[in-house]
């Protein structure tokens, strides 16, 4: 289990359960990429400065770890 940032724990259960989403390129978010948690899909938006990204099996194997197979309920953003 790695140590995250709560951000990074929102945006990894928002993959999980929200599917592929795009969210700017951070510190963040390549940590979760570095970790091997999500993968950048390919797709971009340049006006929004933003990469899509999903989250990969060993993001949900992380998740299933930390809360079992049924993650908590996201909260409003």
């Amino acid at each position: 289990m790695h140590k995250l940032a709560p951000t990074s724990l929102s945006r990894l259960q928002a993959l999980s359960t929200l599917g592929p989403r795009f969210y700017q390129v951070s510190v963040y978010m390549r940590r979760l990429e570095t970790l091997g948690l999500v993968a950048a899909t390919g797709r971009s938006d340049p006006a929004a400065d933003s990469v899509e990204y999903k989250i990969t099996d060993t993001g949900r194997a992380e998740l299933e770890e930390r809360y079992g197979s049924s993650p908590p309920a996201l909260k409003d953003d």
